[in-house]
């Protein structure tokens, strides 16, 4: 009867909750609802969701009596009066978590939650304990990752819930692992040895004596004895028994895991892995007892050691079986490194590959893997296109150099929707797929908002000055009216950007040989800025970032105290400068190469700066000293040379 007071007070106080919160954000009715009523909400979203501008969605997290999580999209009504929701309490669920979220911002009741506890008159409803303690106990991974931000239950708390389950519904095969956990964390902390816990002792008891044990059931209770009872015969003699009963179960499963994740020969650990995948079916939760990792332990064995190899018949082998993270590596260093950043590989062979991927990707948002659980379908689309987005433009680009670009095109503009013209590379895509497709307006459009956000690339640029001469006789005007059209906010965080990194330290004196094999020193240059881009033809972010070096440079290329030097530096092949003198030819760069001496003047000016990385910009003034120094490149031709050429008005 105690149990059945407590219950009713754990009832009156989350109804409390609900009561203040109708008076807020979320108002249900009825306030105090029992299973198999049906819940109706309505919900008001706060400012922060309101300025996003984007759609408000729902999500349900719903534990059930199986002890299991279900992750379903709200479907929202817009009203008069706010956004509206109905929600069936039936006898087969036990917990309801609501969050809501516009955009990046998200609402779960100021990190409190919107929770219903299902329940009876006199006792809740089954699953409803062990829902809330799981949810709200993070460390121990059995909730909702993400649906709340800081706060989390402690041990005791944790115990106490999966206490409550065990004692009202009998749920000790499935709650007694976190449920002894907790306990032996509460006895450490506490000074005492868990292993004299009456708890976990009769826990333990327990599940030993109880009937029909499943090999999880027999593994929980091996690993009970062995890490908190300290029993380490009685669990050795479990683990027998499951070998017995289960010859090729978990022990078996952990023993071949655990030789081939220790493997050191790439070949062994390789065919180890897949012979791995061959007699094993992934078990999440017996999987994870065990401390078996498919993604880290298996997934990226495979993909690791093929792409190391260049064997992609190995990699499109188990393309439709892997995970999302192999899925993202072998994109990246597949396609992403050979096609986009190296320029090695042309997209009619990078297109095969490209698409598979992006074909895999569909097939999984809408067949979500049972590992990803605590994802809505809405919430696991948003996932996968989080995860692949800057795939998605490199994909655009192969479909648009392929030919395709009536597919491209309307992925461009999808991306877009997302990215609101904060990337100069896909900026670059739409608009050249619009200006092909003739559909001037809308190229206008992304055009006049990649120069707003500093996001455009010299072929834009150009694309610009070519309306511009539509209305005007010549370009004399064309910079100041690129300038107006900038955002004026966005370029004084440029500026203020630019300030921080002042610096006055007396310039290294060198002396270079150019492409021409004539000497260049710094000695020459007195009483003009000076700019020098150390880069190398295997680094691809410094080979990117030229565009937006040529458009500083021609900024001032009517002004001789302004000279721009790009510094060829850590090459690695013997015949680097021929590899220069083509790479400068083929772009057709009006660029002043020198070559640095190995790394000799790029490790002196890293020194004096105290930085580390190409590519390596450094601006000096008229009297010798450094001014300004930046490393690294963010993608943005225009931003870049806006912040070059302010490096340098600076600097004079």
């Amino acid at each position: 009867m105690k149990g059945m007071k407590f219950s009713g007070l754990v009832l009156l106080a989350l109804c409390a909750i609900t009561s203040t919160q109708a008076q807020k954000r979320l108002k249900m009715t009825p306030e105090r609802p029992y299973i198999g009523d049906t819940v109706h909400l309505l919900y008001h979203p706060d400012a922060d969701m309101l300025k996003t501008g984007k759609s408000v969605l729902g999500a349900v997290y719903i534990y059930d009596t199986t002890y299991h999580w279900i992750a379903l999209d709200l479907p929202l009504t817009k009203t008069d009066s706010g956004y509206t929701a109905t929600v069936p309490l039936t006898r087969d669920k036990g917990l309801w978590a609501f969050k809501f979220r516009a955009g990046d911002a998200t609402d779960n009741n100021n990190d409190t939650g919107y929770i219903i506890m299902g329940s009876e008159p006199g006792r809740q409803a089954k699953g409803a304990y062990a829902g809330y303690g799981s949810l709200r106990a993070r460390d121990y991974q059995m909730g909702i990752p993400g649906y709340y931000k800081d706060f989390s239950i402690g041990d005791s708390a944790m115990f106490f819930w999966m206490g409550q389950e065990i004692g009202y519904w009998k749920a000790g095969r499935t709650l007694i692992w976190p449920y002894a956990k907790a306990r032996a964390a509460m006895e450490r902390q506490a000074g005492m040895n868990p292993e004299t816990s009456s708890s976990i002792n009769n826990a333990a008891a327990y599940m030993l004596h109880a009937p029909n044990l499943s090999q999880k059931d027999l593994f929980t209770l091996a690993l009970i004895n062995e890490r908190y009872l300290l029993r380490k015969e009685r669990s050795d003699s479990i683990r027998a028994a499951i070998s017995v009963q289960y010859p090729n179960g978990i022990i078996k499963k952990l023993s071949d895991y655990k030789a081939m994740v220790n493997e050191r020969d790439a070949d062994k650990k390789l065919a180890l892995s897949e012979q791995f995948l061959k007699n094993y079916t992934p078990d999440k939760e017996l999987d994870d007892l065990a401390g078996i990792d498919y993604d880290r332990g298996v997934w990226r064995n495979i993909f690791a050691i093929s792409i190391a190899k260049g064997d992609t018949a190995v990699l499109a082998k188990y393309i439709d079986a892997t995970n999302l993270n192999q899925l993202a590596f072998a994109y990246y260093k597949m396609v992403e490194i050979p096609y986009a950043d190296w320029k090695t590989m042309p997209a009619k062979q990078a297109y095969p590959f490209s698409q598979r991927i992006m074909n895999k990707l569909a097939y999984l948002k809408a067949h979500k893997p049972a590992e990803y659980y605590y994802y809505t379908p809405l919430e696991f689309e948003a996932y996968i296109d989080g995860l692949f987005k800057h795939d998605y433009i490199t994909h655009t680009a192969i479909l648009k150099e392929t030919g395709r670009e009536k597919e491209a095109l309307p992925l461009a503009l999808k991306l877009q929707e997302d990215l609101q013209y904060s990337n100069a590379t896909l900026n670059q895509l739409e608009a050249a797929l619009l200006e092909k497709a003739g559909r001037k307006k809308e190229l206008t459009k992304v055009l006049h908002n990649s120069l707003r956000m500093n996001q455009a690339s010299a072929q834009m640029l150009d694309m610009m000055k070519k309306e511009y001469l539509q209305t005007h006789k010549d370009t004399e005007g064309f910079d100041d009216y690129l300038n107006s059209m900038k955002d004026a906010h966005t370029m004084e965080l440029l500026r203020a950007h630019v300030l921080e990194g002042k610096m006055d330290r007396a310039a290294v004196p060198f002396e270079m040989k150019d492409l021409e094999g004539k000497t260049v020193s710094l000695e020459a240059q007195k009483g003009k800025i000076v700019v020098m881009d150390f880069w190398a033809t295997w680094c691809a972010p410094c080979k990117a970032a030229m565009p937006g070096m040529q458009l500083a440079q021609e900024h001032f290329k009517n002004d001789s105290n302004v000279v721009f030097f790009y510094i060829d530096t850590q090459e690695r092949d013997p015949e680097y400068k021929k590899k220069v003198a083509q790479f400068i030819k083929e772009k057709k760069y009006p660029f002043k190469v020198l070559f640095d001496n190995g790394d000799e003047f790029y490790s002196k000016y890293a020194k004096l700066i105290q930085t580390s990385g190409i590519p390596f910009k450094v601006v000096i003034d008229g009297k010798g000293q450094v001014r300004f120094a930046q490393t690294g490149y963010m993608g943005s031709p225009s931003g870049l040379a806006d912040e070059i050429e302010t490096m340098v008005s600076l600097a004079k």
